[in-house]
């Protein structure tokens, strides 16, 4: 078993390691060096990645979450990675190699479906075939059928080769590792001439991370890293703050246990029967060689100090886990509830290594998003001041990668390696600010932060348990607190003062008025706001309930 060379324990907090060391134990990972060159990596771990998709993010967390994380099958839909002995971290992933090529074939890259890939996917089709009963037409209605279900499911297509297909989370069945196909190097046969099924399989690789490029393992090892301990002084502090007495009911263990019974009951009951029948396709189909072989896949690590915004994580969907959603809605908003980590995670340690912008009052994150109304016009105030917000926080996002506090070994990162940091630190903060929609427009000038009626939905649903409710102003010091998202007359001011600091528009940004009135809208209009009198308004989670 590989044990860990890097040892971080004499680090300042914010470089601290869990698990603890590095993946430079893995041979085919060139880990330790992107540690020391990618400034991103070294200050929010291995790795948030900007090309990876929204739903790639969740796959991969629930990939990891519902696999094994021991070779003889133990730790299957649990954040425990059995560290004993100094042992590296490792989960064991299925392939779906067999499945993909029954389902993705026909619809994938034409240009990367190597002659032999079609013999084997015609085989495929006449062994399924021999499993169906009826006459030839019923027998090829059967296939498309089954064929037309699974590509239902797609999740990221885009321009791939069929192996690369992503399936939606929608069941533990259709998660599976990424594999790519080498189709350049087969077509010059570099491994040896491609003749059949097993002279092709060394051209099947596993550890590309082009598409899961492991945000989505960051995000577990956060959860991972959190639940690790019995206790946390950090978060004692955090709890003994009037802000965060909404979560001192929760004790970490417990915690642990109802988020994974709650994420394995979503991925049992979202598609029910799934299961069953990827088994017969690929009881059927294969197994091919390639997917037999159950190779471990190496995890890397997060820094420690994530884990406030971790505990937020975990209490966010657990909330939503536990609603009366529908299964698949829930997936729809846990998507969500990864991209708007990401974003919480990247602002939450940049902030601790930047040390030129101001306190926040309210929420542990020191920093602020002042959101404003969708439909103000520009030259509008309340819009000016959520555009200075956006460029507040995108400059934070940038200066934190040039500290002194990444240059390895005092020496700063060459240029090349700040251009990939910034690409996977205020790059993805702001592509995924607009897939999640805080963060408008798409393309063009003026970008700012907004809630749209889908954010204000997943707020209701992320903060406040099912059945659960607070009063509006409550309500908007949650929100603070839990993303520094700034509503509500005390988290604006502090929001302000923030985002004035440093800012040579501080005189505007303090003299702006700005109104809620729109937020508590949308709140109404979604069947989350009670109006008691004039003076008070109360915000509910029906339970989760859509129809509410």
């Amino acid at each position: 078993m590989s044990t860990y060379a890097f040892d971080s324990s004499d680090l300042p907090d914010i470089f601290k390691r869990y698990p603890q060391g590095s993946d430079a134990s893995d041979p085919q990972d060139a880990g330790q060096r992107a540690d020391i060159k990618n400034p991103a990596i070294r200050l929010f771990g291995r790795r948030f990645y900007k090309d990876q998709t929204p739903v790639e993010y969740l796959s991969e967390f629930l990939l990891v979450f519902s696999s094994p994380k021991k070779e003889d099958g133990q730790g299957a839909f649990e954040f425990n990675l059995y560290l004993e002995d100094g042992a590296s971290p490792i989960y064991w992933p299925e392939n779906r190699i067999a499945l993909k090529l029954f389902s993705f074939f026909p619809s994938s890259k034409l240009e990367t479906r190597h002659p032999v890939h079609r013999i084997e996917y015609l085989n495929s089709i006449e062994a399924f075939k021999s499993r169906v009963l009826g006459s030839a037409d019923q027998k090829d209605e059967a296939v498309r059928l089954v064929q037309s279900l699974f590509a239902g499911f797609v999740g990221v297509a885009k321009n791939r080769t069929w192996v690369t297909y992503t399936f939606l989370p929608a069941a533990a069945a259709l998660l599976a590792r990424e594999v790519t196909w080498q189709h350049p190097a087969a077509l010059k046969a570099k491994k040896g001439p491609v003749k059949d099924w097993e002279s092709a399989s060394k051209y099947f690789d596993s550890n590309t991370r082009n598409f899961l490029g492991r945000g989505g393992e960051l995000l577990f090892l956060q959860l991972s890293s959190l639940f690790s301990k019995e206790d946390s002084p950090e978060l004692k502090s955090l709890l003994s703050q009037s802000e965060y007495q909404h979560l001192s009911e929760y004790r970490l263990q417990d915690l642990r246990k109802r988020l994974e019974s709650a994420l394995k009951f979503i991925l049992d009951d979202a598609v029910s029967q799934i299961d069953q029948l990827v088994k017969f396709v690929e009881s059927v189909v294969g197994p091919y060689e390639t997917d037999r072989v159950k190779k471990g896949s190496h995890l890397a690590w997060v820094p420690v100090s994530t884990e406030i915004e971790a505990f937020l994580f975990a209490s966010e969907m657990l909330n939503v886990c536990e609603s009366r959603l529908s299964s698949l809605e829930k997936l729809e908003f846990l998507q969500a509830l990864c991209c708007m980590q990401v974003m919480r995670s990247l602002c939450s340690q940049a902030r601790r290594i930047d040390d030129q912008a101001g306190k926040t009052f309210g929420f542990f994150g020191n920093y602020a998003w002042i959101v404003s109304d969708p439909e103000l016009t520009p030259g509008e105030a309340g819009r000016r001041l959520s555009e200075e917000s956006y460029a507040g926080v995108e400059a934070m996002l940038f200066r934190a990668l040039r500290s002194p506090l990444l240059y390895h070994e005092g020496v700063p990162p060459k240029e090349a390696d700040l251009t990939h940091g910034d690409d996977n630190c205020y790059r993805l903060f702001r592509k995924f600010g607009k897939e999640v929609g805080i963060v408008i427009p798409r393309h063009g000038r003026g970008q700012r932060f907004v809630l749209n009626t889908y954010l204000t939905r997943l707020l209701v649903a992320a903060l406040l348990r099912p059945g659960e409710r607070i009063r509006l102003s409550d309500f908007y010091l949650r929100v603070f607190s839990h993303y520094g998202i700034a509503l509500g007359v005390a988290p604006l001011n502090t929001a302000r003062e923030w985002s004035a600091h440093g800012s040579r528009h501080r005189e505007k940004i303090y003299s702006v008025d700005v109104s809620t009135d729109w937020i508590e809208e949308a709140l109404q209009q979604g069947g989350f706001l009670i109006e008691l009198s004039d003076a008070v308004s109360i915000v509910h989670n029906p339970d989760g309930n859509s129809e509410a």
